[in-house]
């Protein structure tokens, strides 16, 4: 009878817990709101306006790729780009990162491509 009253008790403390952590931080991936990210531009050493890449700030979640992430970022049908010039772009905004060994929870530049959508 004693032990009763003490599993009820762990029972209602474990369920508070897991109640709060869903309502505070959440269990399920926040998705990228527009209100949330700055649009950026990152100018090359010389200055051309042909060599300036604009980008936004992303934090990658679990299994996305870059490309994944940039098509997301421009969400009409005519994207068109190559992966290769996307990951190209990617390594100029961020250099040192590998664009194949992102880590989730980490923010990164993404290239975004003006003209490409209905702006």
């Amino acid at each position: 009878m004693t032990m009763r009253p003490l599993i009820l008790l762990c029972l209602i403390i474990i369920i508070g817990i897991s109640v709060r952590i869903d309502l505070s931080a959440g269990t399920i991936p926040e998705q990228q709101t527009q209100s949330k990210q700055h649009l950026n531009t990152a100018e090359s050493t010389d200055h051309n306006n042909e060599n300036t890449l604009f980008y936004q700030e992303v934090i990658v979640e679990e299994n996305q790729s870059v490309y994944s992430i940039v098509q997301q970022l421009h969400p009409s049908d005519t994207f068109a780009l190559s992966v290769e010039q996307v990951l190209t772009d990617f390594e100029v905004l961020n250099p040192g990162v590998v664009p194949y060994q992102l880590s989730a929870g980490n923010a990164y530049k993404f290239p975004v491509y003006r003209g490409m959508d209905n702006e």
